[in-house]
């Protein structure tokens, strides 16, 4: 029964936003850059040829669909974070120099690449998973080893990965890897 509220039909529009994001980040780049020169004509079609070849590959559409809404709602957190330290009285020139400092630079670009590394395990980590030693894809998952009880066997990346980060000997590394650089960067002020 359709309502008011149903989204089904959007489904069948996904393809058009990353043929946009692309086309649109495509010009912007070569606009910017000049790279082939600041004709708007020639930057136009360079980006939309660039955009529909990238939607043919559904591995492109899916790491787009997935790795949009959460650089979207990172750029919602930092923005918010931001008001509320105007809130508190800081001025624009402090963001300024917080921009300019490198802890912060390497803190937007560790996040950047985690969402992208999300995104590629999301859209090839089952394939990879399905793959023996020789390269051609099970037909079954058939586990290295014989597929041992104790460990990430059940076949599923999703729960692979999840079983590793909250193993005791991962989580116990990250801890001293914490410690370490906390000491390293305490020590070195």
């Amino acid at each position: 029964m359709a309502s008011v509220l149903d989204i089904g039909l959007i489904q069948y529009f996904d393809i058009v936003f990353p043929f946009l994001l692309i086309a649109l980040l495509v010009y912007a780049v070569l606009q910017k850059t000049g790279i082939i020169g600041k004709s708007v004509a020639v930057n136009s079609v360079i980006s939309v040829c660039a955009a529909v070849i990238a939607i043919l590959s559904d591995a492109v559409v899916q790491m787009i669909t997935f790795m949009t809404p959460w650089f979207v709602v990172t750029f919602i957190f930092f923005v918010l974070l931001l008001l509320v330290f105007q809130i508190m009285g800081a001025k624009d020139g402090d963001f300024e120099l917080a921009v300019k400092d490198k802890a912060v630079q390497w803190v937007i670009i560790g996040i950047g690449l985690i969402i992208i590394f999300a995104g590629f395990a999301t859209v090839f980590g089952q394939n990879f998973l399905d793959m023996r030693d020789d390269g051609e894809v099970d037909s079954e998952t058939d586990m290295i080893d014989g597929g041992s009880s104790d460990g990430t066997s059940d076949g599923s990346f999703d729960s692979n990965v999840t079983e590793i980060f909250f193993h005791p000997k991962v989580l116990g590394m990250i801890v001293l890897f914490g410690i370490a650089i906390f000491a390293v960067a305490l020590l070195t002020n």
